[in-house]
C-alpha cells in the first residue's frame, strides 16, 4: 500500500468502508480485558472518518454493549461478537441464529466455571464466552491445559471454538464470523472499496471478505503473537495500535 492508495480510497469515500477490530488495533492488548481502552486519538479519527466515508465500523469479539462503553465516536457502527450483534440506537440487536444458542452458551459457561486451570479467566458475553490466559503465570501452558476441556464442553453444546491471542472464544456454530459481518455491510451499502484493520486469527475472514473489491487495503497490526495467516493476507503492516491510528489519521486528511 502507498500514499496513492490512501488518496484513492479517500477519493472513493462515498462508496468506501473502514472496518477495524478493537483490541489490538484501536486498543493495546492488556492482561485484563476489562482494562482495555482506545489509544489516544482513536475516537477523534474514527469520528472524522465517519463524517466522510460511507461506512465506518468497529467489528470486534467483544459484545456490542461492551463496545458502546469503549468507543465514543458519533456515526461509527459497533458490531459485536464477530457479527452476532450490533449496537443500534442505544440497544443491542441480535441475529436470530445467535439468539437460539443463548442457552447452550450459558450451559457451557456454567460447565467451565470453576473447572478451568488456575490463571484462566472465564468471560461471559451473553451469546458467546471467552477463556483468557494472558493473566496466567505461564499463559502458554495454561492454555494447553485448558484447551481440551473447552473444546469438549463446546462440542457437547454444539458450539465452536475459535483460538486467538492467548484466548479461546466459544460461540454459536450458526452465527458466522467477522467475514460474514463485513460482507453483509459491504453488500448492503454497495461498497466498492474498503480498508480493514486486524491483528488476530478472527480478522482473517474480514480480510478475505474485502479482498475481491476493486480497492482493498488490508492492514495487519503486527506482533509476535500475530498469526501467519493474517500477515499473509495483509497488504500493509503497522507495528502497534498507535501506528494504526496514525494511518487512519492520514486517511482522514487524504484526498
Amino acid at each position: 500500500m502507498s500514499t496513492d492508495d490512501l488518496s484513492r480510497l479517500a477519493r472513493e469515500a462515498s462508496r468506501a468502508g473502514i472496518f477495524s477490530d478493537f483490541d489490538g488495533c484501536l486498543a493495546s492488548i492488556v492482561a485484563d480485558p476489562d482494562a482495555a481502552t482506545a489509544v489516544p486519538g482513536a475516537d477523534e479519527v474514527l469520528e472524522a472518518l465517519a463524517s466522510r466515508f460511507r461506512v465506518v465500523a468497529v467489528v470486534s469479539g467483544r459484545s456490542a454493549a461492551d463496545l458502546s462503553g469503549r468507543v465514543h465516536a458519533h456515526g461509527v457502527r459497533l458490531i459485536g461478537l464477530h457479527g452476532l450483534e450490533e449496537w443500534i440506537d442505544g440497544e443491542v440487536h441480535v441475529t436470530s441464529e445467535a439468539a437460539a444458542a443463548r442457552d447452550a452458551v450459558a450451559r457451557a459457561a456454567d460447565a467451565l466455571d470453576g473447572a478451568l486451570p488456575e490463571g484462566a479467566l472465564l468471560e461471559r458475553k451473553g451469546l458467546a464466552l471467552a477463556v483468557h490466559f494472558r493473566r496466567a503465570r505461564d499463559p502458554e501452558a495454561t492454555e494447553a491445559a485448558a484447551s481440551l476441556l473447552v473444546r469438549q464442553v463446546a462440542a457437547r453444546e454444539g458450539l465452536r471454538v475459535v483460538p486467538g491471542r492467548r484466548i479461546l472464544e466459544v460461540r454459536p456454530n450458526t452465527g458466522g464470523d467477522k467475514g460474514d459481518a463485513v460482507r453483509r455491510v459491504v453488500d448492503d451499502a454497495k461498497l466498492t472499496a474498503a480498508l480493514v484493520g486486524g491483528d488476530d486469527l478472527g480478522d482473517v475472514p474480514a480480510f478475505d471478505a474485502v479482498a475481491a473489491l476493486p480497492l482493498s487495503i488490508r492492514v495487519a497490526v503486527a506482533s509476535s503473537e500475530g498469526p501467519a495467516e493474517l500477515m499473509a493476507r495483509a497488504n500493509f503492516m503497522v507495528a502497534s495500535p498507535d501506528e494504526y491510528v496514525m494511518l487512519l489519521r492520514r486517511l482522514s486528511t487524504a484526498g
